[in-house]
Parts: structure tokens; C-alpha cells; sequence
């Protein structure tokens, strides 16, 4: 085949409540909005957030939602060589807003860029996102 992939360019992931899930990617992870008028025009059936240049469709549905197996990873950047207090701040920046950080949390774990601080939490809809900083 003379196709590669070569980066991601979305993913899509279905929203209870459209307002709270821009709540925690947006307003508490500072997550960039676009597509957000399109919505509103009936355009396109979802809102973005933007991480780097990659987005994530939050797509509302009033269906059931199953997370159980569903995963996203945001990658954090950092100007600390060390990041373990920079992820204790923001694991208790998130408690504080009343979101669930799993027990046992933080620890090394491995990914695109290697090996380095991530937690897992969970959106308003209970979905794990994992935040490594990198």
C-alpha cells in the first residue's frame, strides 16, 4: 500500500453532558474549543478540544454510555526536569474541582515519549484519561 499513517488526527468519544465534559477538558485542563458555532448551527454533530494539533470530538448523545473500556491519554509538557511535584500540584488542583483521580495515583508509566509521572482520572462521564506529563 502506498498510504502510511503518519500522526492522529482525531478521536471521538460520546458526552452525556456537553457543558461538563467542557467544564473538565477546557475549562480545568485548558484544552483549546474549536468547532463550537459549527454545533451550534447544526454543522457538525460534535465540539472540539484541541491538544497540540490533534482533537478530540466530544460528540453529546443522550444514549447510555459504556467507558468501561475506553482510555485517553493527554500529553503534558514541562519545562521541570523533575515532575513529580508538578503533578502532586495538579493532582490536587483536580481533587479540589471535584474530580475523581484514581487510587494509587501518581506513578511512572511508559508512552510515546517514554517513561515519566502520568495519573489516571476520570471525566464527568467516567472515562479514564490519563495525564502524563512528559
Amino acid at each position: 500500500m502506498g498510504i502510511d499513517v503518519v500522526d492522529l488526527d482525531h478521536a471521538a468519544v460520546r458526552v452525556s453532558d456537553l457543558d461538563a465534559a467542557l467544564e473538565f477538558y477546557h475549562e480545568l485542563l485548558g484544552m483549546d474549543i474549536r468547532d463550537r458555532e459549527r454545533f451550534e448551527r447544526g454543522e457538525v454533530p460534535y465540539v472540539a478540544v484541541v491538544a497540540g494539533g490533534r482533537h478530540i470530538h466530544l460528540v453529546p448523545t443522550n444514549e447510555p454510555i459504556d467507558v468501561a473500556s475506553d482510555h485517553l491519554c493527554l500529553l503534558l509538557r514541562s519545562s521541570e526536569m523533575e515532575t513529580e511535584a508538578e503533578i502532586e500540584a495538579l493532582i490536587d488542583e483536580l481533587q479540589d474541582a471535584g474530580v475523581t483521580v484514581e487510587d494509587g495515583e501518581p506513578y511512572k508509566r511508559y508512552g510515546a515519549y517514554g517513561r515519566d509521572w502520568a495519573v489516571y482520572v476520570r471525566d464527568p462521564d467516567g472515562r479514564r484519561v490519563e495525564l502524563k506529563l512528559h
